[in-house]
């Protein structure tokens, strides 16, 4: 496992963040040069991409005076703070991570748009990096726990409100997986299968039990 400090936050990255990335990316049809080197940018953009969506969580943290550790795992990350918030800290702080990664592609895109970048790689980790950004933070907003959505969904309820935070994931979770095949394929099976495993852990919080979630291993 990979481990750093950014910032003062102590930084883990699991590897199955890389295999997963590698998939999402199309690591299994990458046999030429380029299409190796395309993954590559693909992987190196979604880690920096995650990472500042991290921060942007761990940042708040800090300021509601929390001590905050990062953990890349699987498909996307965590950051765990040492201590509880109060309910609008805890939304507050559920969208600081989305929102950030998205202002942040959406300033990089209008730099590009002004700038001649010569490198191929660069521009391919550009394009990537701004893809990620914004579609994979958009799928975090979309109220499914533990999504950041989910998160923001179940400290606007409540904590005797749980089952119906539980319930809409249910229902987004599926919703999400037949957009993913009816739009994308087969092309969309991870996406598919991503959703289906989200609906499938909310069930089992319906049930009374306590999954460990592919998206927080801490749970």
């Amino acid at each position: 496992m990979l481990r750093f400090s950014l910032f003062g936050f102590p930084v883990s990255v699991h590897w199955l963040f890389w295999v997963t990335c590698g998939l999402i990316g199309g690591g299994l049809g990458a046999t030429t040069r380029d299409q190796i080197i395309a993954l590559a940018m693909f992987i190196a953009a979604a880690f920096v991409s995650i990472l500042i969506h991290e921060l942007g969580h761990a940042f708040l943290m800090r300021k509601y005076g929390a001590r905050a550790s990062i953990m890349l795992y699987a498909m996307g990350g965590l950051a765990a703070p040492d201590r509880w918030f109060s309910r609008g800290q805890s939304i507050v702080v559920s969208l600081a991570g989305p929102l950030v990664q998205i202002a942040i592609g959406v300033l990089v895109l209008m730099l590009v748009r002004n700038l001649q970048v010569e490198s191929l790689f660069l521009r391919v980790f550009v394009s990537e990096f701004i893809q990620v950004s914004v579609f994979w933070a958009l799928l975090n907003l979309v109220p499914i726990y533990p999504l950041d959505g989910g998160q923001v969904l179940n400290s606007a309820l409540g904590p005797g409100q749980t089952k119906i935070t539980f319930t809409v994931s249910v229902v987004a979770a599926v919703l999400m997986s037949c957009f993913f095949l009816v739009l994308f394929g087969t092309n969309g099976i991870i996406g598919v299968l991503m959703f289906g495993m989200l609906a499938f852990e909310n069930v089992q919080r319906l049930r009374g039990e306590r999954p460990n979630s592919m998206l927080n291993p801490q749970q």
